[in-house]
C-alpha cells in the first residue's frame, strides 16, 4: 500500500491546472530564453564549436564527466536566477530557475539544424507553485514588454 502512494506522487503532476501551467509557462520561457541567447552570433558560434569537440571526446570512447556549458545567466537585484546550459549532447539544454520561493530545472531538446523543439519537460521543481506560476507571468510580461519596446 505505500509503494502505491509512492507510484501516483508522479503521476500527480498529470491534470492539475496549477502543474500544467506551471510546466507549459516554463518550458515557453526556457525555450524562448534559449532563442534569444542563441540569437547572440558569438554564443551561437562557441556553442557549435563546443558541442563539435564533446563529439570528438565520446569517440574517443573516455570514461568523462558530463560538463555543461554556460550559455547565459541571469540575475536580479531581487535575487532571481536564471542559468542556461547547453549539455554535451547535441541540441540538449538545461535551464535552472531558482528564484524567492521556488526552484525549478527544465530540459529542452531541439533538433540541431533548425533549432525546433522536439522535447522538453520539467525535471524538478521545490517550492511555492503559485509563486512560481505567477513569477513566471511577470517574467514573461517583462520579456514581451522589452522586445516591443526594441521594435520586434
Amino acid at each position: 500500500m505505500n509503494s502505491q502512494a509512492h507510484i501516483k506522487e508522479p503521476l500527480s503532476w498529470s491534470g492539475d491546472l496549477m502543474k500544467d501551467t506551471f510546466i507549459y509557462r516554463f518550458i515557453d520561457i526556457s525555450a524562448t530564453l534559449l532563442d534569444l541567447v542563441m540569437e547572440n552570433q558569438s554564443v551561437a558560434d562557441h556553442y557549435l564549436n563546443w558541442i563539435d569537440s564533446q563529439e570528438v571526446d565520446m569517440d574517443e570512447e573516455e570514461e568523462a564527466a558530463i560538463t555543461p556549458l554556460v550559455l547565459s545567466e541571469l540575475r536580479n537585484e531581487s535575487g532571481s536566477h536564471i542559468l542556461i546550459l547547453a549539455l554535451p549532447t547535441a541540441g540538449q539544454f538545461l535551464v535552472i530557475f531558482t528564484a524567492g520561493e521556488f526552484s525549478a530545472k527544465i530540459i529542452l531538446a531541439q533538433e540541431q539544424e533548425t533549432a525546433t523543439l522536439q522535447a522538453a519537460s520539467v525535471t524538478e521543481f521545490t517550492g511555492n507553485l503559485h509563486y512560481a506560476i505567477n513569477w513566471g507571468k511577470d517574467f514573461i510580461d517583462r520579456i514581451d514588454e522589452e522586445m516591443i519596446a526594441a521594435g520586434m
